[in-house]
């Protein structure tokens, strides 16, 4: 197996020197340095000194070497390289790396140039330049420092000119199928600048497409790069095996105390008999990690205990407490101060039952809930209970919400559902205006895609909901109405300290009339994670002294990120949007400032100034973590 790229000659190199000066030693300095400078040439030759410094020769300074020759580098170092290898050779080359060693002998220096060449030409080589031309000079002027001055002369990088990528089946015959999907996602093609990391790299990708799928036993037969320095091309070659093909076996699960086996069974992704995926295994891992059962888990599939073809699936679980009590304060620039109480009993009658009860008091918004939560289904829905009480004081509207309701959700990697049936009773106080009484009784269905790289600190993928409901007079209802809704929110990351962040949500109710629908079927906006620089829920349609919700929505955001640690960042953005009760009527209003972000422990927290430009204002927004 050859791993290396193949080349032919050596690079190019000159080397000119003139003499170099001994360091001295005792009351004999002077002397011995004038002596030096005018015999090294011959000395080199008749003493036929060795091409390459050995680590011992520069491990220990000689015996009295003088205090001044450590206060400073006995030689300087002239590198002329273009720009973007400097730090490649600055980083690496023994003649820069040795040059601040105290007491290091002429001869020493002699060596590091000599061999400096040679370094030079494997570090190019491993950014493609495999033909450079070199030249080393050594400057010893009377009375001053010696000068080692190296030009390098890269030439033109070599490129990829073909590659051939076979995959052998687990019948050790060429498997096309496998060996096409594979080059489709090769990275290095043809024409691209051959490099030894991106080389590697490649090579790693494509082992490790085998392993995460069904391939656990893949291996890498061999890999080849045959490097042409005369045409400055490369010809890759790259040879894999999948090995036998595996498939699930039962899971044996450890660990378990309070709650019944099927709380892990229903949580895999995967069934005895499918073929086998690390991707699937890490899937598992990943649920069993975020399930309220358990605190932490491990999932492993040998393939030393396979019995024929079959891998067993261990799972080891930690379970959490059953009940929990929490407490919790904060802070919204939307809602005010902040006190809140939950309460979680996950074995409920000793039946894996989930009761949790929430108690949150805020100086805009109190709401009181109680759910009860079923463990997952055969088929994977979580089913659950609900009853809440909210009353809310925003903009001039006061109201006063209960509900009972009943909902099915389901998660398939990165995609939720959740239909959701419910009943509501309503009442709203506005200022300056009658107040009145709804209710409904209505359907819901949202679906979500998380494609993400990180739920803490997003910076690359997306995010989008998508909601249909409605509710008719003949079932319970003050209202016919059809409720539609999209959000939507976009991170693209420029360059590791510079990201965009692109936000949109719409929304329409189809209805005669905004009368008889509940505000939380209609839209309001305004707030931190809408339009900034307006209070919260401060845009929609004006009745007396207040603001209730319109029939229509439109806000859309965009964002410049820079971080100038790894914790600290700021942003710039613009918003723009409006809620009304036509379309024709929806008009949007600007807001735009600047920012500053966090990587907190518990996700990013933002501190926004934005300034709302109809309203002639500037507002401080704050929110913390991912609002979605």
């Amino acid at each position: 197996m050859n791993n290396g790229p193949m080349h032919g000659k050596p690079a190019e190199s000159t080397r000119t020197k003139r003499a170099i000066p001994i360091s001295g030693q005792g009351e004999t300095h002077a002397a011995l340095r004038t002596l030096a400078c005018a015999s090294l040439l011959g000395a080199c030759t008749l003493l036929g000194l060795p091409q390459t410094v050995a680590a011992a020769d520069v491990a220990a300074p000689p015996p009295g070497a003088s205090a001044a020759s450590a206060e400073k580098p006995l030689y300087q170092v002239e590198l002329d390289v273009p720009k973007d290898l400097q730090p490649l050779l600055s980083n690496n080359l023994d003649l820069l790396r040795w040059r601040d060693f105290p007491g290091l002998q002429s001869d020493q220096i002699e060596r590091l140039a000599d061999d400096a060449p040679a370094q030079v030409q494997r570090l190019l080589a491993t950014q493609g330049y495999f033909s450079p031309q070199i030249q080393v000079r050594i400057d010893c002027p009377d009375g001053g420092p010696i000068t080692v001055a190296l030009h390098v002369t890269p030439g033109e990088p070599t490129l990829v000119q073909t590659v051939d990528l076979q995959v052998d089946g687990p019948d050790g015959q060429p498997d096309a199928a496998l060996s096409a999907q594979l080059s489709r996602a090769w990275a290095l093609k043809p024409g691209a600048l051959f490099r030894d990391a991106d080389w590697e790299a490649a090579k790693s990708k494509a082992l490790a497409r085998l392993l995460t799928g069904r391939w656990p036993a893949a291996r890498l037969v061999d890999s080849r790069a045959e490097i042409n320095p005369a045409t400055r091309q490369a010809k890759l070659q790259l040879r894999l095996a999948t090995g036998a093909p595996y498939v699930f076996g039962g899971l044996h699960i450890t660990g378990l105390e309070r709650y019944p086996a099927s709380i892990v069974e229903r949580l895999a992704p995967m069934q005895p008999g499918q073929p086998y995926s690390q991707i699937a295994l890490l899937d598992y891992q990943a649920a069993l990690q975020n399930s309220p059962y358990f605190r932490n888990a491990l999932v492993n599939a040998d393939l030393r205990q396979a019995q024929g073809d079959a891998v067993p699936v261990d799972v080891q679980v930690t379970e959490n407490r059953a009940q929990k009590l929490s407490f919790g304060v904060g802070v919204s620039s939307d809602t005010g101060q902040r006190v809140q109480a939950d309460w979680h009993d996950l074995n409920f009658l000793n039946r894996a039952w989930r009761l949790s009860s929430s108690l949150k008091l805020q100086t805009r918004e109190q709401s009181g809930n109680l759910q009860l939560a079923f463990p997952r289904t055969v088929l994977g829905y979580e089913d659950s209970l609900s009853l809440s009480q909210d009353r809310t004081d925003i903009s001039g509207l006061t109201t006063r919400n209960a509900s009972i309701g009943a909902q099915r959700s389901r998660t398939r990697r990165n995609i939720d559902t959740a239909q959701a049936l419910q009943y509501q009773a309503e009442s709203l106080e506005p200022v300056g205006a009658a107040s009145s009484e709804v209710h409904a009784l209505s359907l819901n269905y949202s679906w979500t895609r998380r494609d993400i790289n990180s739920v803490l600190y997003p910076s690359r993928g997306s995010l989008i909901n998508l909601q249909v409901g409605g509710a008719s007079k003949a079932l319970l209802s003050s209202a016919n109405f059809i409720r539609l809704y999209a959000r939507g929110i976009g991170y693209v990351p420029l360059d590791r300290s510079n990201q965009l962040i692109f936000r949109g949500e719409a929304g329409a109710v189809l209805a005669n009339g905004a009368s008889g629908i509940p505000q939380n079927f209609l839209f309001r906006t305004g707030g931190a994670n809408s339009v900034r620089g307006y209070a919260y829920q401060s845009l929609g349609l004006a009745q007396g002294g207040a603001i209730v919700g319109g029939r229509y929505l439109f806000t859309a955001s965009a964002e410049y990120d820079h971080w100038f640690t790894r914790q600290w960042g700021g942003a710039v953005f613009y918003d723009a949007g409006n809620a009304a009760d036509t379309w024709g009527a929806l008009k949007p209003v600007h807001g735009y400032g600047v920012g500053v972000r966090w990587r907190s422990p518990v996700g990013l927290v933002s501190v926004d100034l934005a300034y709302g430009q109809a309203v002639h204002a500037y507002r401080l927004n704050f929110n913390a973590g991912l609002s979605f």
